[in-house]
């Protein structure tokens, strides 16, 4: 039977099949996590980003090591012979738990009434953000559980009675680390908690025990951050720097690295933020809000009448909206926490009609708009659940466990080298190369690296990104002369179907079908909508 209940029953199922796929959504779901730790646990080699390497690190490893760490280092104490395929699908898991079990156990505590809290349950647990977004291993799905987290403990300070002054202060401590936690994991977290923080102040104001209650909210604050702080000047600093910090941790603060602090420094400067992309202000509340919402997002059109306007989920909406679109870098996962936050505000008896009954009472019923949402809510979801959880960028990770699994695509007696083109940059820990054979270089046609030979590295991977063809031409004759044995070629389909004219030279060696590349579409060529990546050994 269809009904709600069965629906978020399919929903976990769903949920666990899509946490097992292959899509690629964002180059950082690795590099800002994966890359840096398995390099430092596991031995991989890897290409660790900026972040992590320049003078000033801009992110923390604090969160890092408390996410994926425990994990990591279970498999490296006990030995544990995980493919990185495998351990990519058990912390896919570990997001899934987490997700689900912290999402609906607040909405279901911040939520005043049965049908509230499943309505609201219901549309997080059936949106493509959750199944999709939220299950991948970003900064911004950790974000999400943490800013949850905060705007239900100031939600408690909002409706606080006489009898919860004393358990509140220490929601106070709770509050103070979540509020370190979400800062050294993104610097953007406290834009959602601006406009609610005016609850808390409000709360402090007619507190018995202020005093109290800022104390605890300072030393929850002040013990993750001084441990994140620790750690990473620490991992960050020289050789000696632990030793210098625990001989004379008040001598010289300059050793001291604070991430959060070099990440706001960099992004204050439009020159930084323009190598990543400038945008208009207007994109996260007109482009990308829409798409995460969908049809839904009409309910906020009619805002008049509507019963959220002043809940404590729709200021931190409007929060985080707002004081993320001053920034001009705007990426639609930075809007990933604003997803169970606006699926609480789904306002649907607004329009359902109001029959008033032969006795006087009257109830309220549903209405076609209403159905003909839903319906839409459904159809929106279904396409971009697939699209995003299934076939984009899809093949990327498979095609490197594929060389991970078969040894002999790599050697043969020589260097062996993969060509990357079209795809978005490859995950190199995926390989899981461990004895430093394998040497990675990023050469596009804008930017030309040469690529030379080292002795003591059989394999190479080279990520051309979108260069033109007769670079990465050029590229594979240059590997020729250079003696390289075996040279591929790894592009989407519809790139090779369209653009190489010599299919004599290269043998395909291997297809995954389920990759879409939405970055180099040509709707006037039928050939560029073909699904699938390939490996070509060039001739």
């Amino acid at each position: 039977m269809f009904n709600w209940r069965n629906t978020y029953l399919f929903s976990i199922a769903v949920r666990f099949f899509l946490a097992l796929t292959n899509s690629y959504i964002h180059p950082d779901e690795h590099f800002q996590n994966f890359e840096v730790l398995t390099s430092s646990i596991l031995n991989y080699t890897t290409s660790i980003p900026w972040e992590f390497t320049s003078e000033n690190p801009a992110r923390s490893m604090g969160p890092l090591y408390l996410i994926y760490g425990p994990i990591l280092y279970l498999i490296r104490i006990t030995g544990s012979t995980f493919t990185p395929l495998q351990i990519w699908y058990i912390m896919r898991l570990q997001f899934l738990v987490l997700t689900w079990i912290f999402t609906d156990f607040l909405v279901y505590r911040m939520l005043p009434t049965r049908p509230e809290r499943i309505k609201g349950i219901f549309f997080i647990s059936t949106s493509y953000v959750t199944l999709t977004y939220q299950q991948h291993c970003f900064s911004n799905s950790i974000e999400t559980i943490l800013v949850l987290l905060a705007v239900y403990l100031v939600d408690e300070m909002r409706f606080f009675t006489n009898e919860h002054r004393r358990t509140l202060v220490s929601s106070y401590f709770v509050l103070g680390s979540v509020v370190a936690l979400g800062i050294f994991n993104r610097i953007t977290f406290p834009a959602f908690l601006i406009l609610p923080s005016v609850f808390v102040f409000n709360h402090l104001r007619y507190s018995n025990h202020k005093l109290k209650a800022i104390s605890m909210g300072c030393l929850g604050f002040l013990i993750p951050s001084i441990s994140f702080i620790v750690l990473d000047s620490i991992y960050f600093g020289h050789e000696n720097t632990g030793m210098s910090i625990l001989q004379d941790p008040f001598g010289d603060f300059s050793k001291y690295i604070i991430t959060p602090w070099n990440s706001l420094k960099y992004n204050s400067s439009t020159q930084n933020l323009a190598k990543h992309g400038i945008h208009p202000y207007y994109t996260h509340l007109l482009v990308n809000f829409p798409q995460m919402v969908g049809p839904t997002g009409l309910m906020f059109l009619f805002y008049k009448g509507n019963k959220y306007l002043r809940a404590t989920p729709f200021l931190s909406l409007v929060s985080g909206l707002i004081f993320l679109s001053t920034v001009p870098h705007q990426e639609l996962r930075f809007l990933i926490p604003l997803v169970p936050l606006a699926c609480c505000c789904f306002d649907l008896e607004k329009f359902q009609p109001v029959i008033v009954e032969k006795n006087g009472t009257s109830k309220k019923t549903s209405s076609m708009l209403v159905s003909a949402l839903m319906f839409l809510w459904y159809v929106f979801n279904i396409i971009l659940s697939i699209l995003m959880g299934v076939l984009h960028q899809g093949g990327v990770i498979p095609v490197l466990d594929h060389f991970h699994t078969s040894p002999s695509l790599l050697t043969n007696d020589g260097t062996s080298a993969q060509i990357w083109w079209r795809t978005y940059s490859p995950p190199n820990w995926i390989l899981g190369n461990k004895d430093n054979t394998l040497s990675i270089v990023i050469s596009t046609s804008e930017a030309p690296i040469p690529v030379d030979l080292d002795g003591k590295r059989s394999q190479l991977l080279i990520d051309t990104m979108g260069s033109d063809f007769d670079y990465v031409q050029g590229l594979a004759k240059d590997l020729q002369v250079l003696g390289v044995s075996k040279i591929y070629l790894i592009t989407p389909v519809a790139s090779y179907l369209t653009t190489v004219s010599e299919p004599e030279k290269y043998r395909n060696v291997w297809n995954y079908t389920l990759h879409l590349d939405l970055d180099h579409l040509d709707f006037g060529n039928l050939k560029s909508l073909t699904p699938g990546i390939g490996v070509y050994e060039i001739l």
